[in-house]
């Protein structure tokens, strides 16, 4: 794991100059970076303007000590992370997670467009234009639209090797090839105006990053049973009909249920049981929200 956040561990007020190490921001006041109730748990909130061009960018230190610390070959950087579309809006803001290399490009990210609810890819080519696309089929990509007040599981994984890059989510996963080359110097949790004709104010709603590096692309892949028994964590049973029990050493904040779409909905969850009853017959992730991070385990209901 290279960086991690859910938040829950931060007091509910500006999320600037909390945190180890501290938060900091471009754009705005420390107001438009909020750590807000979510569920039984906390997420981030940014706010961006009803202006043209504006931006509000968060990070912390410490991305490229842990990236060179890395294991030998693990040259794949992935993020992924939940996020909240929000209601029907206006604004031509976007918000996701975006990283930039040391000379400050932003060579990866993915956005949500606010009134369109569209998902947007963001890369750079090796000239040094920052790109924005659209991640559904096709060699002109079509347009990928998730739905309203919906917390979805978006990510991005990127080949420092070869500048490949794999955008994933709902309904999509695209893959464009010959980006610029380079490496992870900052992770920006970001909210801005990617079409420069904003005029409505917006918030965008973010929760459970997690940030590796990897042999090969393995976005929203269960979380390892190595690491599972590490934290002291079991799930069962698999298949389940009503109920399945989780036992866990780490204190467990909020438990999710994910779609093998990633869409993402809140699980009934009680006295260590998770209600599966009403789902019906499939494939699905649990998520647990931890005190240690996000762990998934994927389960059958019969």
């Amino acid at each position: 794991m290279l960086q991690q956040e859910n938040f829950d561990a931060l007091n509910i007020a500006s999320a600037i100059g909390q945190s180890s190490p501290v938060y900091a921001s471009l754009g705005g006041a420390n107001s438009d970076y909020a750590i807000v109730t979510s569920g039984t748990g906390k997420a981030l909130q940014i706010s961006a303007p009803a202006t043209a061009e504006g931006y509000r960018y968060m990070w912390k230190n410490g991305l490229p000590a842990a990236w060179t610390a890395r294991t030998s070959g693990n040259n794949v950087f992935q993020v992924e992370f939940d996020y909240f579309t929000g209601p029907t809006s206006t604004s031509d803001n976007c918000g996701g997670v975006e990283v930039i290399d040391a000379a400050e490009e932003v060579f990866g990210g993915i956005l949500v467009h606010h009134a369109t609810k569209t998902v947007i890819g963001v890369y750079t080519t090796p000239a040094g234009a920052v790109s924005y696309t659209d991640v559904g089929t096709g060699t002109t990509p079509a347009a990928v639209t998730l739905p309203v007040n919906t917390w979805v599981r978006i990510g991005y994984a990127y080949n420092t090797a070869n500048g490949t890059i794999t955008f994933k989510g709902p309904g999509f996963s695209k893959v464009i090839t010959g980006t610029l080359v380079t490496s992870p110097s900052e992770i920006d949790y970001a909210a801005h105006d990617v079409l420069e004709t904003n005029a409505a104010a917006s918030t965008h709603l973010i929760d459970n990053m997690l940030s590796r590096a990897v042999a090969t692309e393995s976005l929203f892949l269960a979380t390892n049973d190595v690491v599972l028994k590490q934290q002291e964590v079991s799930i069962f049973p698999s298949p389940a009909t009503d109920f399945i029990t989780v036992e866990s050493k780490a204190k467990i904040l909020n438990a999710y249920i994910y779609d093998m779409s990633g869409v993402r909905s809140d699980a009934n969850f009680s006295n260590g049981k998770v209600d599966v009853r009403k789902l019906p017959t499939g494939t699905y992730m649990l998520g647990l929200k931890t005190e240690n991070g996000l762990l998934t385990k994927k389960f059958t209901k019969k």
